[in-house]
């Protein structure tokens, strides 16, 4: 009796091990192919960075489902570039100083926003908005970014 219960339990352990090492494998497997890709989109981003911005310095890489970001430095100048899983660009960011808005946009920022702490200004164009501006204004410790047109039209940025 007691050969027969180590023998139904030799014979199960065998089984459960087949099924765990089939899990595992498949597991692999898949994680494995998925970070392929993932490595793929990353290589074909890099190969854009480093063709578009061939003296790039000090590349930071940031991965998400939905973009790759690269954040560097240029010609003196700090860029963000986003590029989709296929390696293109959809939008390019770097910084700027608040003279170099649209003029309109000054005066709307010095009229409406006198009192507030400009804590930074970007330039932003990619293919669904093309070129725009965003900047950070801080008062009392509140936030607000605004969006501003080429033209100066000054507006809350709501994402």
């Amino acid at each position: 009796m007691k050969t027969q219960i180590n023998q139904l339990i030799q014979k199960a352990s065998i089984g459960i091990s087949k099924k765990i090492l089939i899990a595992i494998c498949a597991g692999t497997f898949v994680a494995s192919s998925a970070f392929a890709t993932g490595e793929e989109n990353n290589a074909k981003a890099a190969s854009a960075l480093k063709k578009e911005f061939a003296s790039a310095e000090n590349v930071q890489w940031k991965v998400t489902p939905n973009y790759i970001k690269a954040t560097f430095n240029w010609n003196d100048q700090k860029l963000e570039v986003f590029y989709n899983q296929q390696g293109e660009t959809i939008a390019e960011s770097r910084a700027i100083e608040v003279n170099n808005l649209p003029v309109k946009a000054q005066q709307h920022l010095a009229k409406k926003y006198a009192g507030f702490t400009i804590s930074e200004a970007i330039e932003y164009t990619s293919d669904a908005t093309g070129l725009c501006y965003f900047v950070s204004v801080v008062k009392d410790g509140v936030k607000n970014i605004l969006q501003i047109s080429t033209e100066g039209t000054v507006s809350k940025y709501k994402p």
